[in-house]
């Protein structure tokens, strides 16, 4: 409302009257907004926060499948302000009670005829935690007026569920690529490389010759490379610093590459194909007790930092973990690694 302005005869403008509509506007605005374009919003702004391309990949994925049970149950659904908590947890409870496994992958449903339904709590906690992440996002910044996931818990799980190998595993793993072959000696280098930093698989395959101090016997695996975005220097054994140098000289073969772990045309291997690889090596020694893949030998390495002596503190930097509780999940103990662990350590033992 104008106010009378001490200088005579002059009136001044003070709040504005209309202010609280054009909030009303926007929020209806917002509201009418569907519910892809709203995740492009939340998509754009978590790619100008940093987030890595696998990070975001996961997230479209798993947007996808939630796009496709609306499709299924909610086909009248399109804009944001209509998902409840009750669509949230009717989500939950189809994915681990009524979805068939793979029905949703194209290439692998004509090759799978499971009649099995449910995900793995691990697998739904995955996807909702996404949908957490954006809700949460759209809400924070006033898109929303309400969080339909804040309410919905994600499902209990079994903890320390994977295992590390046994010392005749890694021995039985190491004697399986043929050093002979350019590919079985890379191979070989790779698992040593595993067993020796607990590196990630994503993180190895990145390597370039740069990355590489022969002489400090490290690796450094640099920020852009690190999985959660922080630049860390690994070091090495003798041994497996030995082997990647030798690795290193025989890719002088191929001109003008600087990776480390090449195929054999020289090109840069994929995560996957490595996982196959060793899963096959696992095969041949017939490890069928535990997971045969380079995220095992990720465990074994924690288990047995630890087993040797190694501190806690230390292991958390070299795994690149924001928490402790993290490394706790990597080093997971059988029966009888506690049992000589207590034989070593008992004060009975040790004092009377």
């Amino acid at each position: 409302m104008a106010e009378q302005s001490k200088r005579k005869g002059k009136r001044t403008v003070g709040n504005r009257l209309f202010l609280e509509e054009e909030k009303t506007n926007t929020k209806i605005m917002d509201q009418v907004k569907t519910l892809k374009d709203l995740f492009e919003t939340f998509m754009r702004a978590k790619e100008l926060e940093g987030l890595r391309p696998r990070t975001l990949k996961e997230h479209r994925s798993t947007f996808k499948y939630f796009l496709l049970f609306l499709e299924q149950k909610y086909p009248s659904i399109e804009c944001a302000i209509e998902i409840t908590t009750e669509v949230i947890r009717d989500y939950v409870y189809y994915m681990s009670k009524e979805k068939r496994l793979w029905d949703d992958h194209t290439k692998a449903s004509r090759q799978c005829k499971t009649d099995k339904k449910g995900l793995s709590p691990f697998t739904v906690n995955i996807r909702l935690r996404t949908l957490k992440c954006l809700f949460k996002f759209l809400y924070d910044e006033g898109h929303l007026d309400h969080n339909p996931t804040v309410r919905v818990k994600l499902m209990k799980t079994e903890k320390d569920t994977i295992e590390a190998f046994s010392k005749q595993q890694i021995l039985d793993l190491l004697r399986q690529p043929d050093q002979r072959t350019y590919a079985g000696f890379r191979d070989y280098v790779l698992m040593l490389l595993f067993l020796d930093t607990g590196i990630r698989c994503s993180e190895a395959l990145g390597l370039t010759k740069k990355n590489f101090d022969y002489e400090q016997k490290t690796i450094k695996v640099q920020a852009g490379l690190a999985k959660n975005t922080h630049a860390r220097i690994l070091p090495l054994s003798k041994k497996t610093a030995k082997a990647l140098n030798t690795l290193i000289k025989e890719n002088g073969i191929f001109e003008d590459i600087d990776y480390i772990f090449l195929s054999n045309y020289g090109g840069k291997i994929d995560p996957s194909w490595v996982r196959s690889r060793i899963k096959t090596y696992g095969k041949q020694v017939k490890i069928d007790n535990i997971r045969v893949s380079p995220h095992t030998f990720r465990h074994t390495f924690s288990k047995f930092y630890i087993l040797n002596g190694g501190d806690a503190f230390t292991l958390q930097r070299i795994l690149d973990h924001a928490t402790m509780n993290m490394v706790r999940k990597y080093v997971q103990m059988n029966g009888e690694d506690i049992k000589n662990q207590h034989h070593q350590y008992s004060p009975v033992n040790n004092l009377v």
